[in-house]
């Protein structure tokens, strides 16, 4: 089974500190215990499985740097698999299953129906939700493609569906703690060519000082090139598929409340990176529409959605985000969702 880090995001710190000794220490999945990575000694680590299927799992890592000055991002456990729309579907049926909803085909897997979006594109649409989340005044500056890392995903992912593989970044600016700062976003897609399904096989991204970011895009590398999936894990995932239909949902339920419970660390990051800047922009009171509880969110992106486990992003409309399937948490101050 080949190592798979979907929708991963980056940070950027002072990486001459890293070269001076302090190295990387390994990390491992406390939900499912399925896979260890190294990550920069002496940052914060968030380390997890997010699960929505039995075969729909996502591994993500959220580091950052003890001056809260570079964020990198690894995995995204809210990412779906995506079908594109069907236009050989009754008109009846294809305005249920537009561009955008989600639907399960059965055992919580999650997919959406989206048009194709190469690597390229991806990276691009995926910064502007998670990197302008936390990073203010984001703005995109150009996106290019990346054969090489396409050539490298398909040797290490090889489908035995004729697929089409496609990656490329995109690159960003924002201001942080009043300085400026870069972000980058790498993705990898593929598409069955008979165009039935699609899915990102991997994405990174990060946020750094400005001048510093080439020494972070390093980091990345290695942590990516560190991760690995533990035998056990492996074994208990293709036993998995030889249970009957209810013990897998009993188990898939089971590894959902475990996941719940580990995303409030991981939004903890998101809100310690942003920390300067809240100071600035100030906070909004805004509602989780599926348990009543109540939040004090930045300004930045005034559209905040959440996700059945509590993953919280933002976005400066009122446009969903390409991926998850999300709900808009409830602010006054804002006009009503479409």
């Amino acid at each position: 089974m080949k190592a798979i880090i979907p929708a991963l995001a980056y940070t950027g710190f002072a990486a001459a500190a890293l070269a001076q000794g302090g190295g990387y220490t390994r990390h491992s999945d406390p939900i499912e215990h399925a896979f260890t990575v190294e990550a920069p000694a002496a940052w914060r680590v968030e380390v997890g499985m997010a699960r929505s299927g039995l075969i729909q799992v996502n591994p993500y890592v959220r580091t950052l740097s003890p001056d809260k000055m570079t964020y990198i991002m690894l995995g995204e456990p809210d990412m779906t698999s995506y079908a594109p729309p069907n236009p050989n579907l009754p008109p009846q049926v294809a305005r249920q299953y537009r561009e955008g909803t989600i639907y399960s085909p059965g055992l919580g897997q999650r997919i959406m129906i989206m048009h194709y979006i190469p690597g390229a594109e991806y990276a691009r649409a995926y910064g502007q939700t998670v990197l302008g989340n936390v990073c203010p005044g984001l703005k995109f500056i150009s996106i290019q493609n990346r054969p090489d890392v396409a050539s490298r995903v398909k040797a290490e992912q090889p489908s035995v569906i004729p697929s089409r593989y496609d990656a490329g970044d995109a690159t960003f600016t924002c201001t942080h703690n009043k300085k400026e700062m870069e972000g980058r976003v790498e993705a990898a897609t593929t598409t069955t060519l008979d165009g039935v399904q699609w899915g990102v096989l991997r994405i990174s991204a990060f946020i750094a000082p400005k001048g510093q970011g080439d020494a972070v895009q390093a980091m990345v590398t290695h942590m990516i090139a560190s991760f690995q999936f533990l035998p056990a894990w492996i074994q208990q995932q293709n036993g998995l598929t030889r249970l009957a239909g209810q013990a897998i949902q009993q188990r898939i339920q089971q590894q959902e409340r475990q996941q719940a419970a580990f995303m409030e660390k991981f939004n903890s990051v998101d809100r310690s990176f942003v920390e300067f800047d809240e100071m600035i922009n100030g906070n909004s009171h805004y509602v989780d529409p599926h348990t009543g509880q109540q939040y004090f969110l930045n300004n930045e992106n005034p559209y905040k959605w959440v996700d059945d486990y509590g993953r919280i992003v933002g976005t400066k409309t009122n446009e969903r985000p390409p991926f998850g399937n999300w709900s808009r948490m409830d602010n006054p101050n804002l006009p009503p969702q479409r």
